[in-house]
């Protein structure tokens, strides 16, 4: 996994952005993304799309999203790295 994708929790990390914060800028609920970050639940897409847009990055550079939609195991399985480096 390249610096371009990263957890969630790391993209929030980085923006000094607490659960609530993110949440109330996402227009999701704060114990969604604990879930997200905890790993007890991938959500749907639109949550993503959401929290992307509010941590200003594209839905594909959150490692969960990617897992989701199943990228990271095509990415394997064709020997590829998606990202800029």
């Amino acid at each position: 996994m390249t610096g371009w994708v990263k957890p969630l929790r790391h993209w929030r990390a980085e923006r000094a952005l607490g659960l609530k914060e993110l949440a109330a800028r996402a227009g999701v609920s704060h114990s969604t993304i604990l879930r997200i970050e905890r790993g007890q639940t991938l959500s749907q897409p639109r949550v993503y799309r959401k929290l992307a847009q509010a941590l200003g990055i594209e839905p594909l550079q959150i490692a969960e999203y990617r897992r989701l939609m199943g990228i990271e195991a095509e990415e394997e399985r064709d020997g590829k790295e998606a990202g800029p480096r």
